[in-house]
């Protein structure tokens, strides 16, 4: 399975364990989505807008990037996965345009999270952590249009026909969620390679292969 997933260049650590967590089930075509690489070939030039992470839009670039061919498959790079992604591909269906776990309302308020960052509520929150893209189905999502696009227009799908569902299980959110054994957990407001995040649930798996990366 082609499974891109975001960079965040001031935590690549976060990156590397993701990447190292979906490589303990198997091989997988895994790209890394770094948004000064996009930059430099001119791919990505959509101006600043206080987005809390590099990949805050970088995201919807994956169709593109896979020649819209085929299926492809993004997360956030705060991810840990325990099981195989390629569980995925039962879900896909032609007839949708992409893929998610469809979270209900789980924000209702403005607040911080890590680094200080706000956290702002908006419609369809976090669906887009986790996309299962039929790329011959996302031809909308051209560079010029993710580069010029309303930040609601994309993470509010109004350029999907069609959203189709992944179960819970696989964007098992930390302090949103109490799941048994999830298939994945997503440390949303903050992961373990930041000090006050270091006794959430799951973290010392986080460390475990972290440090395991470094041995």
């Amino acid at each position: 399975m082609k499974i891109f997933i975001g960079y965040e260049e001031k935590y690549p650590e976060s990156y590397e364990v993701c990447k190292a967590s979906i490589e303990r089930y198997g091989d997988h075509d895994i790209h890394p989505l770094r948004k000064p690489l996009l930059q430099e070939q001119g791919i990505y030039s959509r101006t600043f807008q206080g987005e809390s992470t590099d990949f805050a839009f970088t995201r919807f670039l994956v169709p593109y990037l896979s020649n819209y061919k085929g299926y492809s498959l993004f997360c956030d790079g705060d991810f840990l996965w325990r099981s195989d992604p390629s569980e995925l591909s039962k879900y896909i269906a032609m007839f949708m345009t992409v893929s998610v776990v469809k979270h209900p309302k789980l924000v209702t308020n403005t607040f911080t999270k890590m680094d200080g960052k706000t956290n702002r509520p908006y419609p369809r929150k976090y669906w887009s952590s986790l996309m299962l893209f039929n790329n011959s189905a996302c031809k909308t999502l051209t560079p010029e249009y993710v580069n010029e696009a309303p930040a609601g227009a994309l993470h509010g799908f109004e350029w999907a026909n069609k959203i189709g569902n992944i179960p819970a299980t696989y964007n098992h959110m930390i302090g949103y969620y109490n799941m048994l054994n999830p298939k994945a957990v997503h440390f949303t407001d903050g992961g373990p390679w930041l000090e006050d995040y270091r006794d959430q649930p799951y973290a010392e798996e986080w460390i475990n292969l972290h440090e395991s990366l470094n041995s």
